[in-house]
Order: structure tokens, then sequence, then C-alpha cells
């Protein structure tokens, strides 16, 4: 029996389907116009830019605005003067006139996201981005300038605007859309950043495509680990609970993983982790998690913040380094959310070949995720608890099963 395949989930799920339950362009567009009436980081993001621009290009001299352009460059310079603010200041500045068709761009854009991620996805995406894209070409360029391999020049030079955190937003979106528009624009997204890198390609250049690459990473994290972002509700005053629900089959499983992860979306329920498991006929456990970290989930985070830490010190390659390889060991060891015991405790009183989906849920949510889940063939398993005195089982299947 094949693994447990990953649940081709897709935030935005709350859209889709209200476009499908919409009949004819007219109700169509009612919806679409309803979703964007939630965009509020986007137009003000976007104000704020040409607020800037208007008064840099119209109402300072030209040497003052040479000077605010160069104070908020994310170049070697500044970096390496520890003027760390510039990693975030610089996407409000840009180095020319701001264009009617850019800023329109930019907003149709910013606007997607928000209605497809949240407020809050958009600004880590952009925002995150921008500052670790920077801080990567800092010190592509840092090496560059100490091996002699370019002019002390570029370190003054100026690296300002909204490009790093576009291009990541615009790699997220194409690794979270259906496949079909997957197919045609992730090509495009690497096509459009690796043909300037072919004639003439500058720091800035490559700096958009680390900015591409790092939106790919943060949209496959969306699609792999949707619950990541979400808070355990530990401390607060009513805990979430364990449930379990059985299926007959893994494909059942996988089909009411996405249907939670829609009633959390529609926040018809409130979960803090989700996990699908099976088991095949050599009596080994698959599962599929939606917050806790693999090594490689690990390694992403650890060299993004690892990057930025290192950037304080004069250091981001080697911070890059040390934060992957350093968080990807903790997260093999640390188990988040759903204890492992207590799935691997649920699979073995399941026979053979069942699969199983537990939710570590708000209580006030069960209802509606029995009825969801009732309808897609689940049938609730009476008590998931763990076992005080159990132990964890380890990541490479040793006793509890192997994780794929």
């Amino acid at each position: 029996m094949p693994g447990l395949a990953p649940a081709s989930y897709l935030p935005g799920g709350d859209l889709a389907d209200a476009l499908r339950g919409a009949a004819g362009w007219t109700a169509r567009t009612s919806v679409c116009l309803r979703f964007l009436a939630r965009v509020r980081i986007a137009p003000l993001y976007v104000l704020i830019i040409v607020v800037i621009n208007v008064v840099l290009n119209h109402a300072v001299s030209a040497e003052t605005r040479t000077q605010v352009v160069l104070a908020n460059s994310t170049n070697v310079d500044n970096l390496q003067h520890h003027r760390i603010w510039t990693l975030v200041t610089s996407a409000f500045v840009l180095d020319e006139r701001a264009g009617v068709g850019a800023m329109v761009s930019l907003l149709l854009l910013l606007s997607v996201a928000e209605v497809l991620w949240g407020w809050r996805r958009l600004l880590v995406v952009f925002f995150l981005s921008n500052a670790v894209a920077s801080c990567l070409v800092y010190g592509l360029l840092l090496v560059g300038v100490r091996g002699n391999w370019l002019g002390g020049a570029v370190t003054m030079a100026s690296d300002v605007g909204t490009s790093y955190g576009s291009h990541a937003v615009g790699g997220a979106l194409a690794l979270t859309l259906p496949l079909r528009a997957r197919r045609f624009l992730v090509p495009l997204a690497v096509l459009v950043v690796v043909v300037p890198l072919l004639d003439g390609a500058t720091f800035t250049d490559t700096g958009h495509l680390l900015a591409v690459l790092l939106g790919f990473a943060a949209g496959w994290q969306m699609r792999r680990r949707p619950l990541a972002g979400c808070r355990l509700r530990r401390t607060l005053r009513c805990p979430g609970r364990t449930v379990a629900y059985s299926f007959d089959d893994v494909t059942q499983a996988r089909a009411a993983l996405l249907t939670v992860l829609r009633l959390h979306e529609h926040r018809q329920a409130r979960l803090d982790d989700a996990v699908a498991a099976c088991s095949d006929q050599a009596d080994r456990i698959h599962v599929r998690e939606t917050r806790d970290m693999s090594a490689i989930d690990g390694a992403l985070a650890g060299g993004t913040w690892g990057v930025l830490l290192g950037t304080f010190v004069g250091i981001p390659l080697i911070g890059l380094v040390i934060g992957a390889v350093g968080i990807a060991t903790v997260a093999r060891r640390r188990d988040a959310g759903l204890n492992d015991t207590t799935v691997e405790r649920t699979m073995r009183a399941l026979p053979t070949g069942r699969a199983a989906l537990l939710l570590l849920a708000d209580p006030a949510g069960e209802p509606a995720l029995t009825r969801a889940l009732a309808r897609a063939g689940g049938t609730p398993v009476p008590e998931v608890a763990r076992e005080p005195g159990a132990a964890r089982p380890d990541r490479d299947g040793s006793p509890g099963g192997e994780r794929t």
C-alpha cells in the first residue's frame, strides 16, 4: 500500500467554493466583489508608496531625494554598519518615479494574494522575502568585494523598491494556485527572472531570482503545512481536544483532511493541528501532518532566520548554513501539535489497512466536524488519549512507523 500522499490543499478554498456555488457570471462577479471587500493591506501599502514617491519627486530637492534613497538602500555599506531598518524601509522607497502601470500591477498582485491568503500571510511573504533576498544579495556582494571580484563602488549602490517582495509574492501565488495554472505560471515566473541573468546580469537581477525562489518555498509551505501559522491553545482557558475519525481507505482520509481544512478556513471550526494516518499490510504507519516540521521544513525556516541574524554580525551566508542545520536538527526531534504517540496508539487500535484523521480542535467546533466527516465516510473513534508513559515513535518508523 503506498504512503499517504500530501493532500492538495490550496489557500483560498473559501473563494473557490463560493465561485463553484455561484450560477452565472453575475453571481460570480458578485462573489468576487464580496471577497475583494476584504482587501485592506494591499491598497494601503501602494498608497503609502505613491505618497512617499510624490514627496521625494516634487516636495524636496534632488540632493535630498538622493540622500533618502541611499539611506534606505539595502547595500553593503548600510548593512555593514548595522542599518538593519533598511530591510523594511527599502520596500517603501522607489529609485525612480512611480509609473501608473507599475502601481496598478502591484496593487492587483498584492490584492489577489491578500484575498487568497489573508493579510497576515501577505505581510509575511512580502516583507520577509524582501528582507531575506536583500540579505542574500548583501552576502554575495560582500564575498565578491572581499575577493576582489567586484569593485568597491557596488557597496554604495542604491537598492530600493518593491521588486523583491513582489517577485516573492508572484512566486508564492504560482505555487498556491490550482495545478492547471501552476503548469503555466511556475515556468513563466522562472523565465521572467532567468532571462535578464543571461544578458548583462546585475545584482538586482540576482535578487529577483532569489526572491522568486523564496516565494516558491513560501507557497510550497502554505500547501504542505496549512496550520503552521496557528497558535496552539495550550495557554488558553479552553484547550483543544484531540478527536479521531476512522475511514475505510487512504483516499477517504485525504478527502476528509481537505474537508476539515476548509472548515477551518471558513471559521466553522478551529483547528490547532490535523494529522491523517494510514497503515499498510506491513503494519507500517504513514502520516501526513499539517503543523509539525520535517527536517526540510526546519532547514527552510532556520535558513531564513539564520541569514537575517547573520546580517547583524556581517556573516549572512554563514548564518544561513548554521540556521538551516540547527533548526533542521531540532525539527527532527521536536513534536509540535498532536503527539506522535497519540497517532501511533490510535492506528494500532484500528484494523490493518484502515485510515484515520486525528484533530486537535476547539470543542465548540466538534459538531460541525462530526457532521462534515460523517458525510465523508468517517466514524468517530470512541476515545483518543496519550498514555503517560508511552514511548514516542522515532521519525524513521521505529517502533511506531515511518513518516512520508
